[in-house]
């Protein structure tokens, strides 16, 4: 049986009145400046949250022409990047009253989710229906590398900078492809041994294992995988089925939404070495991306308020 805290201190906050129900499924938290992003396609932005205490405040919402769909912030570049319909990136210029510059990365579908490296400040996104990976200078906004002729169900890249490669999720091949962001190539596509076709992915740099958010609902679990030995290092029953994922390094712990979990919506929380399952907190519908707020100690998840979009958030339980 799935361990569960109390969903008691699960609080929701209800975007303003006149939104109208669409899709709206990623956000990111920028820590250092105490905001929060949501990729709103109900009010056609990027809404901006102030959460410098406990209780978000929507500050203004970002307009953008196209649907939304991957979020992440480049907080040393001072910015934004949201992946949108069109094959356009939209980038946010935080110092600059968040004025917007778009860039098209060459494909026809549109540009889904997204990874920041702050080290070598770059932006990678994936064109899931394009097949393509596409990076690009966080400071100059220009496109420096591309591979193509991937997967057909491209999901999240992530850099991981114990190898200083990228990882590709693909859902529809149910693979892991391994890319060199130096030489602009794909290194090698990992058959995952598991019916995963994961969504989402996290690493830990500490222990270089990542956790796989599988999209297969017939089962829902979740898939540990050693980047080391490029395999499987474990599968849990307990949580699964989901999209997004995010690994806090201070607290150890890897959250994932398993928005499709069997018994309900639920965040995972998973930690440790090797990674172990550690509890789920039960959520609401469209709690389907996770981040977290360090300052005040809450996990953030997108919602669905009396059917208009909304934030979630609780506070870490002590597992």
């Amino acid at each position: 049986m799935a361990t569960s805290t109390s969903p008691t201190q699960l609080r929701l906050t209800a975007l303003p009145d006149g939104a109208q129900a669409k899709f709206s499924d990623t956000l990111a938290i920028d820590n250092d400046r105490h905001v929060l992003y949501l990729g709103d396609n109900w009010t056609g932005g990027v809404d901006v949250f102030d959460i410098a205490t406990p209780q978000p405040a929507l500050v203004k919402s970002v307009k953008l022409r196209g649907r939304i769909y991957g979020i992440a912030v480049a907080g040393n570049a001072n910015k934004v990047f949201a992946g949108m319909s069109g094959s356009t990136l939209a980038i946010i210029d935080v110092a600059a009253d968040h004025s917007v510059a778009i860039v098209h990365t060459g494909g026809a579908g549109h540009v889904d989710l997204l990874d920041y490296d702050p080290a070598h400040r770059r932006l990678y996104a994936a064109n899931r229906l394009d097949r393509l990976l596409t990076w690009i200078d966080a400071d100059t906004n220009e496109i420096i590398g591309r591979v193509e002729g991937l997967g057909s169900g491209l999901e999240q890249p992530r850099y991981n900078p114990v190898d200083g490669l990228v990882y590709l999720t693909d859902n529809r091949e149910n693979v892991l492809f391994q890319i060199d962001p130096e030489s602009a190539r794909l290194v090698q596509t990992f058959a995952i041994d598991d019916e995963c076709y994961p969504n989402g992915m996290a690493i830990n740099p500490a222990n270089n294992q990542a956790l796989l958010v599988s999209s297969y609902a017939a089962r829902p679990h979740t898939v540990i995988w050693d980047l080391t030995a490029q395999r499987i290092a474990s599968i849990t029953e307990e949580s699964g089925c989901g999209d997004g994922a995010v690994y806090i390094a201070p607290l150890d712990r890897f959250l994932q939404a398993a928005s499709e979990f069997s018994t309900g919506p639920v965040i995972g929380i998973f930690g440790g070495d090797p990674v172990r399952f550690l509890g789920n907190v039960p959520t609401t519908p469209g709690a389907s991306w996770v981040d977290y707020d360090t300052a005040n100690e809450l996990v953030y998840a997108p919602s669905v308020v009396d059917g208009k979009p909304g934030l979630l958030s609780f506070r870490m339980p002590d597992l």
